[in-house]
């Protein structure tokens, strides 16, 4: 079952990639809602694959787990995705529903999926535990930034970068140095990409309940979220591609 839900929503995928970026070239509401919506129905496919993964395995191990959670982040990212573009504010302001949506396609999936891999090469505790805190740091961090609850907007985020940090070493210096040429160097330029977003994020998360300066909101989504997007996520997955 899991296999042929997730063949499935591999097959769907170019189709709900065009009709989510379809949903940005129409004004926010319900026809952007509906193209968002065939986004979401490739990225629900691949939740229940994870979930039947789970079901079927009747293992909570590393192994079953991460990949599970990391398609489960990404449907979770496409729902929210479709709020934003259907102008649904469902309690608060429309930068909170965007990054939110934002935050579990990259820090939940793409992340979650990256640990997955390293944990697959290493089957270590240390990358078991750093996967495991990626796992863990997403939903809190989401839950700070939605409730701005001071424990939850700060221990999120530093549970969510110790992971990714961890995560990264591991990548850059037991990993990617086995590997051939070209993703070697991809998966090293995205591990050392990760780590100053990722001390920005903690900073600016801190601020929310500290006295202590941070990049405003604005500049945190430029910086923080097109390095995270682009230098992490994109040329990590080009890495694990080649690998």
């Amino acid at each position: 079952m899991a296999r042929r839900l997730l063949e499935s929503a591999r097959i769907l995928q170019p189709v709900g990639a065009l009709a989510a970026i379809s949903s940005f070239l129409v004004p926010r509401g319900a026809a952007a809602a509906l193209l968002a919506a065939g986004w979401l129905l490739v990225c629900a496919l691949a939740g229940l694959a994870g979930l039947a993964e789970l079901a079927e395995s009747r293992s909570p191990a590393p192994a079953r787990l991460l990949p599970a959670a990391a398609l489960g982040f990404l449907a979770v990212g496409a729902a929210w995705l479709v709020a934003y573009r259907g102008a649904l504010a469902l309690g608060y302001s429309p930068p909170i529903v965007e990054l939110t949506a934002t935050h579990f396609h990259y820090a939940g999936f793409a992340a979650t999926l990256m640990s997955a891999l390293a944990y697959g090469v290493l089957r270590s505790r240390i990358s078991a535990a750093a996967g495991l805190l990626v796992v863990t740091g997403t939903p809190l961090t989401a839950a700070g930034i939605a409730t701005g609850t001071a424990a939850l907007t700060v221990i999120g985020p530093i549970l969510l970068a110790a992971g990714l940090l961890t995560n990264a070493a591991l990548t850059a210096f037991l990993i990617a140095p086995r590997r051939p040429n070209r993703a070697r160097w991809l998966l090293i330029v995205s591990s050392l990409a990760v780590v100053v977003p990722m001390l920005l994020g903690v900073d600016y998360a801190a601020a929310r309940v500290f006295p202590i300066p941070s990049l405003d909101l604005r500049t945190m989504a430029l910086v923080h979220g097109d390095l995270n997007a682009v230098a992490y996520a994109l040329i990590g997955l080009a890495g694990w591609s080649q690998a």
